[in-house]
């Protein structure tokens, strides 16, 4: 069956047939979504009145009931805003904050850079301490090896001297000694028979000669010691520096100690005092106790 339509429907349906093809709108569609557009706006006026009525009253009862949340928020609500006022102390502060980070970077690249250059001084510093202690090592090795070592023939090759040869080449370079008494030796210096009076090493030379004989200083020097104590008998020892002179055996001794004497002068005459087997004199060169070889510093 058929709907039955109405005039005004059918008009309608025409229109927006038409309407579609031409593609515009009917005016009573337009009228219908005026009318909508309308009552949208009145109710959101609507609602904003409504809220701002109730947020008025909640205000006004807690202003009447003098409510603590507004006497605390009062004095702010009824304060001066100056805007101006408060970005200029937000712009010091902030600055402020930036000039105390900036003073804070600098000071730490400062401190850095200290450390760095106080760990570098002191690199430097340990360096030149090692060299120095290094050279002072290696010119003290130097020197000692100058000092004991000598050349053989003229040649590059160098060896060791021994304590006697370093001793020995001191007293030739530091002191002068003379013969102390012209005569025969008659026992040399070093190792030899020990009997019941003579004794295994020998500590000097004995020369020769008649008692009474003249004995005279082989240096100058002070006199350390005049002893009739011991195998040496009646003896006397003179000091110079580091070299010493003893003479021993004697008869008389014509100086005391303390005395200083020069080379040459009288001193003693030859004896037999002592553990001797005949008159001669003992005579012995030392330096700092240390005895050596009086034929290789004089010819007897």
């Amino acid at each position: 069956m058929e709907r039955i339509i109405s005039e005004q429907d059918r008009i309608r349906r025409a229109e927006e047939i038409a309407g579609r093809r031409k593609g515009t709108i009917s005016a009573r569609n337009i009228n219908v979504t005026n009318t909508k557009k309308k009552m949208s706006i009145l109710t959101k006026v609507f609602i904003q009145t409504v809220v701002s009525m109730c947020i008025f009253g909640l205000a006004y009862f807690l202003v009447q009931n003098k409510n603590s949340i507004i006497d605390n928020i009062r004095p702010v609500l009824g304060a001066d805003i100056k805007i101006e006022q408060l970005y200029s102390e937000l712009n010091n502060n902030l600055k402020s904050v930036t000039d105390w980070y900036n003073g804070f970077i600098n000071n730490t690249d400062k401190n850095l850079q200290g450390v760095d250059e106080t760990i570098n001084n002191e690199s430097i510093n340990a360096s030149n301490e090692t060299n120095t202690e290094n050279s002072i090592v290696e010119n003290e090795v130097i020197e000692e090896n100058t000092n004991e070592t000598v050349g053989v023939g003229g040649s590059d090759e160098n060896i060791t001297l021994s304590q006697d040869e370093q001793d020995i080449a001191y007293i030739k370079e530091n002191a002068s000694i003379i013969v102390p008494l012209k005569g025969t030796v008659t026992s040399g210096y070093g190792p030899r028979t020990p009997t019941d009076i003579i004794s295994a090493n020998h500590a000097g030379v004995d020369i020769g000669a008649n008692e009474g004989t003249e004995i005279i200083a082989a240096m100058e020097g002070t006199v350390e010691l005049v002893s009739s104590y011991g195998d040496y008998g009646n003896h006397v020892k003179i000091t110079n520096g580091e070299v010493s002179t003893l003479y021993a055996h004697c008869s008389v001794i014509c100086v005391n100690q303390g005395d200083y004497v020069t080379q040459g002068q009288k001193i003693a005459e030859v004896g037999n005092t002592g553990r001797t087997t005949g008159p001669h004199l003992h005579f012995e060169i030392s330096r700092e106790g240390r005895t050596v070889n009086p034929e290789s510093i004089i010819e007897i």
